[in-house]
């Protein structure tokens, strides 16, 4: 028994120290009244393996104050004991209980976890000052959530609500920089929006830093200091911050090398030279492709086998890089978007609705979660799935609303991989781990890319098509797709095989071929106005950052004047409330 009974309490403990501590979600709306007061509320999503007590610490707070604590879970609204929380009590003793720990640096608010296992908590609580007159100015400089949790938050978002009742903020009256972890932050439909983009580590924070146009509110605390002096504070060891590169230095030198070794007449012989080149390369020699990725200049042949093994990254990859003049088309990274929704079709993962508002159009159906193995796919899949709403289907505009506001996650200015600018595909850096990409047997396979994309082209005009399998339909539209060709392959194979393709269709959800067709335009479509929407907005930033207050921080999005975008990995301290640690203790 003895035995029986020490297996058992090893076997629990194991299985406790198993469980990891889980801070899932982290949702947090500020309602800022027109004193500079505001009523914060948060929903906490967490599973609890240890400890008696959830806590939230805030240090330097200054003129703030943090009072009236509520919390409450599901229908059970938490007692509160005002200021007089006792630390020092059991598990069952803080049950259903909430309170406050007033010291001399600042607060902690404190409540019972009750038991172990999965929570969801609504805490909410009042801070006054929390926006003070600063200057000519009103500011608000405050860490919502601290670095140091008990467990890193995988997901966290603040929203900032005008509850003034007087004008809506813009980003013309309102400016705001974010601080501490991989997130971003806008004014947008009135209110200012901090979200994260990934999750967070043990020293990540969502420190917020805004300022408030005069008329906006009539403060109760004036800090005495001018927001200037906040704003230089708070950029200290920021990305914000304009910083001078080795690339800055060296494009200076070249450039003073440049006017000291050419003469006038030797740059007009120069571009006279170069245009010459381009003009007899590409009108008189015909060279189309990069040799460096292909082994030649010239692809002439047909491949019938789908390329690179199916491959839809580096097929994609191998088109954008390949052309010997900004890749091998302009909509290559409108076509990668729309052959990965013709997939997602295919395979059933997304249904096709018909547009009730709109005959000639179809919307896309994403309740169904996408199972992925590729990263590139599942990224992609999850933006779009999250752009589609609540109600899981993406219909008009949703994906081009979604990405002028999340332009930072879908998009970003061509780089030296030339991948034609979408983030989402560079951040994988696909390329470094393609070791073969650059070989003799590297270059026959990118050729094969092409090949095959001269074998669908011509498809009817080819005596040596053969007959094509059923097996091999969904992955030659799919590619089709990416070579911005699937509307005419899908014709062809119509007429050349009509009942089957027929069939194909409808078992793959497709009414009819008119039925593809608004797919495909549909695809099309929204994955162009999403890029041209996101490289706008991203254009847009790129140049206000390039101004007097601009800067080329890291990330390339961070603007100092305000503007919204990316967080700064550094900066951000001394912020009111900041400190370190909470959670489960």
């Amino acid at each position: 028994m003895k035995r029986f009974l020490t297996t058992v309490f090893l076997t629990l403990s194991a299985c406790l120290a198993a469980q990891a501590q889980e801070i899932r979600d982290i949702d947090e709306t500020v309602v800022l009244q027109a004193d500079g007061s505001a009523r914060i509320t948060q929903v906490w999503d967490v599973n609890v393996v240890s400890g008696t007590e959830f806590y939230l610490p805030f240090d330097h707070l200054g003129p703030l104050d943090i009072r009236d604590l509520a919390v409450s879970e599901g229908d059970l609204q938490f007692v509160s004991e005002g200021d007089d929380w006792d630390t020092d009590r059991t598990l069952e003793q803080k049950r259903g209980r909430c309170g406050i720990v007033r010291k001399s640096h600042g607060v902690e608010l404190c409540w019972g976890q009750g038991s172990y296992g999965d929570h969801v908590w609504t805490v909410s609580y009042t801070v006054d000052g929390l926006v003070m007159k600063m200057g000519e100015y009103n500011g608000l400089y405050f860490s919502f959530v601290n670095p140091g949790l008990s467990a890193p938050p995988q997901h966290v978002k603040v929203t900032l609500v005008n509850g003034t009742g007087g004008p809506e903020w813009t980003d013309e009256n309102v400016k705001v920089w974010g601080f501490r972890s991989q997130s971003e932050i806008f004014v947008e439909d009135g209110t200012v929006r901090a979200e994260s983009i990934a999750p967070f580590d043990g020293n990540s924070a969502m420190t917020v830093l805004v300022r408030f146009d005069p008329d906006l509110f009539a403060p109760a605390v004036d800090y005495g200091k001018d927001f200037e002096k906040i704003h230089d504070m708070a950029l200290r060891g920021s990305d914000y911050k304009d910083k001078v590169t080795f690339m800055d230095i060296l494009a200076w030198i070249l450039v003073v090398l440049g006017v000291l070794l050419f003469t006038p007449v030797g740059w007009v012989v120069l571009v006279i030279a170069i245009v010459i080149y381009y003009l007899v390369t590409t009108y008189v020699l015909d060279w189309k492709f990069q040799k460096g990725i292909f082994g030649s200049h010239k692809i002439k042949g047909w491949y019938r086998d789908v390329p690179l093994e199916g491959n839809i990254p580096a097929s994609y990859y191998v088109l954008s890089r390949g052309g010997r003049v900004n890749g091998l088309g302009k909509d290559s990274s409108k076509n990668l978007i729309g052959a990965y929704f013709l997939k997602w079709v295919l395979d059933g993962v997304v249904e096709v609705l018909p547009d009730p508002n709109k005959k000639i159009r179809v919307n896309l159906s994403f309740v169904k979660k996408g199972n992925f193995p590729e990263s590139v796919e599942r990224d992609l899949y999850v933006m779009v799935r999250e752009a589609s709403g609540a109600n899981l289907i993406l219909e008009a505009g949703e994906l081009e609303k979604w990405s002028k506001k999340s332009f930072s996650r879908i998009s970003d200015v061509p780089h030296r991989e030339q991948t034609r600018g979408l983030k989402w595909f560079q951040d994988r850096h696909y390329v470094s781990k393609r070791d073969d990409l650059f070989t003799k047997e590297g270059q026959e396979q990118a050729r094969h890319v092409i090949e095959f994309k001269n074998f669908l082209n011509d498809f009817t005009l080819s005596k040596e098509r053969g007959a094509i399998e059923v097996t091999l339909w969904r992955d030659y539209l799919v590619f089709a797709a990416l070579f911005g060709i699937a509307d005419k392959v899908a014709r062809q194979f119509e007429k050349l095989y009509p009942a089957e393709f027929t069939q194909f269709l409808q078992g793959a959800g497709f009414s009819n071929t008119v039925s593809l067709f608004d797919t495909l335009h549909v695809s099309n479509s929204i994955s162009a106005s999403a890029m041209r929407q996101a490289m706008t907005e991203l254009a847009a930033h790129k140049v206000s950052s390039s101004g007097g207050h601009g800067s080329s921080g890291s990330s390339g999005s961070f603007r100092s004047f305000g503007g919204g975008g990316h967080f700064s990995s550094g900066g951000g301290g001394h912020s009111f409330g900041g400190s370190r640690g909470g959670g489960s203790r």
